[in-house]
């Protein structure tokens, strides 16, 4: 309690009037104190500030009118406040107090406070006779600025934590982008300046300069390409273009070739602020290697077709065992030509030692439709692959921080049916590192190659029939050869060793017509029998001829060949068979202009005229005079030689054994049946084919074609 010398009715009787209107008419906020501490007077301002009367206030005691807020108990200013009067009266100067908190009460709520913060001076007032008459307290209330102030502060601390959290996040992007195992670029502006670049993307073009270039300059290559007009596109209507297996030659070094390379890519526009397009993000995938293995696989399958083929075509009967081979041939050919599916890089971010999925992108989830990711430690999302090798390179990179990659990953994986399938990954495992370069996640780049590993499995399985097939195929060559030569042979043989007993046949019968009577030959039986036996004698050596005739083809040189004016072959043969177009009346028409010459063996091919014409002039209809027609003209696959008669023809089944050895279809003409044989065995020798056209009745089409 302070105490003054003076009394208060003293001190009222001698101030109390002038003081009064002299306090209330400060604009300050002040409140007159008596020595013991109750309230003597107070501005205007001052009642208006605390939200009190002067009836209310005036001849109250301070601590009665302001007490503590029970509220805050650690907090007393009213102790505060009178050390302060208590400072001032002992020193007589005034005592200027430190910013201070001083609820005040809310009038309409018992119990309740506002909250206040004040700036104080207390000032002891004395008289003439130096007695401490009263205090001066002069307040200002600063809540509102110092709130203000407390808001700004907060504010910028909440600015600079945002932008140091923005420029965390800003790092980290700029580690994710750089550390990224795809290729990623960034380009600014309508020319579109290489801006950033990640080391994945510059690791394409190892020889060249791009950053800070336009991307027409530095791959000045791309200009004619399609995927200048792509770009282009996407930059002015902002639409983000996906490319597939996009063929883009380019050159990695400054100065060399292009060269062939597929594509996957992405490009998305970049927007400002004011979402206007400012720029390009790529993202891009080299897939040369899978489209080659897919190209690969096709050509393989192709071959073997192909190879079925022509074993077909030269071994009539195949065993079960190579039809079986070839049905699977086929099957799995056709599955080559489903196989290879693609798809943009799959990209997720795993989070910490359990490996949360942090960030998965579209590609990564559609490798794993029916489940859900994000969020989820691995071992949660696909328990699966707990204790595989793939799980084991996962807790490897985080512990060590090397980068590890696979090319062709077995992990099988549950269906939602809950049955196993294999799959196959290609994938790139990257640690992430913080702020203080410790790990603290990973970044995992996975590409499904299922698909390229079946398809190389079954190249490989393929290559392994090819090769038995081959095998097989050698085995029959062998086989036909020997045959071939054993036929040879036998024909040779034949041919010679019957040449002997005909000839002495042929003797006997001349010594028999010596010895038979002039009597007896004039019979016609005996004439008859005789005629006979000259008859067969005379076919039997032309069919000695003809044996010995072929082996004579299967052992001459087939590669020989010779340029042959086709005309004057013709003219040839003409002149000997004239006697046989007049005895038939026949008509021979020639259009040989479009091949003139021939490179084939003159030989063998006045034996296939020859034989052609001779056929159709034997072979004619009765009634009607032969009519042939022989042309020759060159076409894509290479000459072709038509021989067309007004004849006989041929109904289906004679047609099939036309070229058979010793066949004939007509017995009133001579022939031995192995002119055909032979015009085939000589054509195909050559490389060539021929086929027949014919109408019963009507006339029948040879034409020879031959290879260039």
């Amino acid at each position: 309690m302070l105490h003054s010398n003076v009394s208060a009715q003293e001190n009222q009787s001698e101030h109390s009037i002038p003081y009064q209107q002299l306090l209330e008419a400060q604009s300050g906020l002040l409140l007159l104190i008596s020595p013991d501490l109750t309230i003597m007077g107070a501005s205007e301002a001052y009642l208006r500030e605390v939200l009190l009367t002067r009836d209310h206030i005036v001849g109250k005691h301070l601590f009665a009118i302001f007490p503590d807020n029970p509220n805050t108990p650690d907090h007393t200013p009213s102790a505060t406040l009178q050390a302060s009067i208590e400072r001032a009266i002992a020193t007589r100067k005034p005592d200027k107090m430190e910013v201070m908190r001083y609820d005040i009460p809310e009038p309409d709520k018992p119990g309740k406070f506002l909250e206040r913060h004040w700036a104080s001076t207390n000032t002891p007032i004395y008289n003439s006779q130096a007695q401490l008459v009263c205090i001066l307290h002069e307040t200002k209330n600063i809540s509102d600025a110092l709130k203000t102030k407390t808001q700004l502060q907060e504010s910028r601390e909440k600015e600079q934590a945002a932008l140091a959290q923005a420029e965390q996040q800003r790092r980290r992007m700029e580690r994710f982008f750089d550390q990224a195992p795809a290729a990623c670029a960034m380009l600014e502006g309508p020319t579109f300046i290489y801006r950033v670049i990640n080391s994945a993307y510059q690791q394409l073009f190892p020889g060249r300069q791009m950053l800070n270039l336009p991307l027409f300059e530095a791959l000045p290559e791309l200009r004619d390409q399609p995927v200048y007009d792509i770009i282009q596109e996407v930059y002015s209507t902002g639409i983000t273009y996906e490319g597939k297996e996009l063929l883009i030659p380019v050159a990695r070094y400054e100065g060399q070739p292009a060269e062939d390379i597929y594509w996957n890519f992405i490009y998305q526009a970049l927007l400002d602020a004011a979402g206007n397009v400012n720029g390009i993000l790529i993202f891009a995938l080299d897939v040369t290697e899978f489209v080659k293995a897919r190209q690969l696989a096709e050509s393989s399958a192709a071959l073997l077709q192909n190879l079925n083929q022509g074993l077909e075509e030269v071994i009539k009967r195949r065993t079960s065992e190579l039809v079986l081979a070839q049905a699977e041939a086929e099957s799995h050919s056709k599955r080559l030509q489903n196989l290879f599916m693609r798809a943009p890089a799959p990209i997720c971010i795993l989070n910490g030692p359990d490996m949360v999925y942090e960030l998965v992108n579209p590609a990564y989830a559609a490798l794993f439709p029916d489940r859900e990711l994000l969020g989820k430690p691995i071992l949660e999302a696909l328990p699966e692959i707990k204790g595989k090798p793939v799980h084991q390179t996962f807790l490897e990179v985080y512990r060590t921080g090397r980068t590890h990659e696979e090319k062709e990953m077995y992990i099988p994986f549950a269906r939602p049916d809950g049955e196993m399938e294999d799959r196959y990954f290609r994938y790139i495992q990257q640690a992430r590192f913080n702020e203080q370069n410790q790990i603290d996640g990973l970044v995992v780049f996975a590409l499904e190659v299922t698909e390229q590993v079946q398809a190389r499995m079954a190249v490989e399985a393929s290559e392994k029939r090819l090769q038995k097939a081959n095998k097989e195929f050698d085995i029959a060559n062998q086989q036909l050869t020997y045959i071939n030569k054993d036929l040879d042979n036998f024909i040779y043989t034949a041919s010679h060793d019957l040449k002997a007993p005909i000839s002495n046949i042929e003797m006997l019968l001349s010594e028999l017509l010596l010895e038979l009577s002039v009597d007896s030959l004039g019979k016609p039986e005996v004439r008859r029998i005789l005629n006979m036996i000259q008859g067969s004698v005379s076919r039997f050596k032309k069919t000695i001829g003809s044996l010995t005739e072929i082996s004579k083809l299967q052992k001459e040189d087939l590669n020989k060949q010779e340029h042959v004016v086709v005309a004057d072959l013709l003219r040839e043969v003409e002149l000997d068979l004239e006697k046989m177009i007049v005895e038939y009346g026949a008509s021979i028409e020639t259009d040989v202009a479009g091949c003139s010459t021939m490179a084939f063996s003159e030989k063998n091919l006045r034996s296939i005229l020859f034989n052609l014409l001779s056929n159709a002039i034997k072979y004619s209809h009765p009634d009607r005079k032969p009519r042939i027609v022989v042309s020759c003209e060159q076409r894509e696959e290479g000459q072709v030689l038509q021989v067309r008669d007004n004849g006989l023809g041929l109904n289906p089944v004679q047609k099939s054994k036309l070229f058979t050895m010793f066949k004939r279809f007509h017995d009133h003409v001579e022939g031995s049946g192995v002119g055909l044989y032979m015009v085939k065995r000589m054509v195909e020798n050559a490389g060539g084919r021929i086929e027949v056209e014919n109408e019963l009745g009507e006339g029948t089409t040879f034409s020879v074609y031959l290879s260039k």
